[in-house]
């Protein structure tokens, strides 16, 4: 049983570390995407992998690109203020979704060299898996007021780019934080139904033995001390206490 108990083993270990590697390499092709921030020293946008964007970075995104992760919009191509996005990848739904900029912010940020005076402070809510819902305020400047946020202003990562030019945004949730990750899944192993009655099978069996092996070592520890000094046909003499006996 041994060799055949091996390879089968053996096999299921190569499959499972391959796919392993394959989810580790779509993890690096994904964390090491490049997009563009903001850089206030240069006044002008720079490349940078995903994997090092930071809340409240400044982040541009071109017509057909993905979000690197959640953002707040605060000007787009269109005069208008808005932008059209494709989620399939978060709801399935293949169709074109509109987000807006708030009005209070579209004729604020123009240009690159705009957002040297963007100066404020942002407010929303806690990071959650609800897809369609999102609320904040953001206190800047340039506003006196409160400026209020909902969820069209929010354009979420994993959705992509469609029909607009470009789009500028600061970025409110990152990484593990994003919407979409907050609704991910862990992998889970699969096991067959024979896997699983044999795994409950085995758990029956070790506590079966266990039970034996207690009875049989108080049964035996109790003979030993009452009866071994009488069965002398066995050639046997006691030296150690019950307690030891019985481990």
């Amino acid at each position: 049983m041994a060799l055949p108990l091996f390879f089968v083993v053996l096999v299921s270990m190569i499959k499972d570390a391959f796919e392993d590697y394959k989810r580790h390499q779509s993890d690096n092709k994904e964390n090491n995407t490049s997009t563009r921030i903001y850089d206030p020293k240069a006044g002008a946008f720079i490349k940078e992998e995903w994997k090092n964007l930071h809340v409240g970075q400044i982040v541009k995104i071109a017509d057909d690109e993905f979000a690197p992760c959640d953002i707040l919009l605060l000007n787009s191509s269109d005069p208008k203020g808005i932008c059209y996005v494709e989620t399939k990848n978060l709801d399935g739904e293949t169709n074109l979704k509109i987000k807006t900029v708030q009005k209070d912010l579209s004729y604020l940020y123009k240009v690159p060299d705009d957002f040297r005076k963007l100066d404020g402070q942002l407010l929303c809510e806690r990071p959650n898996n609800a897809i369609y819902k999102f609320e904040g305020q953001l206190k800047i400047q340039e506003v006196h007021e409160k400026i209020s946020l909902c969820a069209d202003n929010l354009m979420l990562r994993g959705s992509s780019l469609k029909n607009t030019e470009y789009v500028y945004g600061i970025a409110v949730f990152t990484g593990h934080d994003t919407k979409i990750m907050m609704n991910s899944a862990a992998a889970k192993y699969k096991f067959s139904s024979l896997e699983k009655l044999m795994n409950k099978a085995l758990v029956v069996v070790f506590i079966l033995q266990i039970v034996l092996a207690l009875v049989a070592a108080s049964v035996g520890t109790h003979w030993d001390m009452q009866y071994s000094n009488d069965a002398i046909y066995l050639d046997y003499t006691l030296t150690i206490g019950a307690f030891n006996l019985f481990i």
